[in-house]
């Protein structure tokens, strides 16, 4: 009974870890060609690990079942890429973005992608 009751719970909460990573990040990319590759990570920049990773077709990239966290985009086909902002996600939310890559400053930083 115990090992049955024990099962069934391990059961109801994995069940529940895996429905609150429902969160979808919507972006709108105006960068310097097609196919750049942009990778969300989690944590912050130093600190982090690639959580997917997509090339931008047409000007869209999008990312779906996140759970909560904090997360940062790099984008770049390159070891230096440039860096956004790192963004909290609440579950159960749809988070959209627009990025332009321009030459010169910006809100975004420039890293080596060994240092993320």
């Amino acid at each position: 009974m115990n090992k049955y009751l024990i099962s069934t719970l391990l059961l109801l909460g994995m069940a529940g870890s895996a429905g609150a990573c429902n969160t979808e990040y919507n972006i709108t990319l105006q960068t310097f060609g097609e196919g750049v590759l942009v990778e969300l990570r989690s944590g912050s920049p130093g600190n982090s690990r690639v959580v997917q990773s997509r090339r931008s077709n047409g000007g869209a990239v999008n990312f779906g079942n996140l759970c909560p966290g904090s997360y940062f985009l790099a984008i770049g086909n390159d070891d230096s890429v440039n860096v956004t902002q790192t963004r909290y996600f609440e579950a159960d939310a749809i988070y959209t973005g627009s990025i332009v890559m321009q030459r010169g400053s910006g809100n975004v930083s420039n890293k080596s992608r060994k240092s993320l």
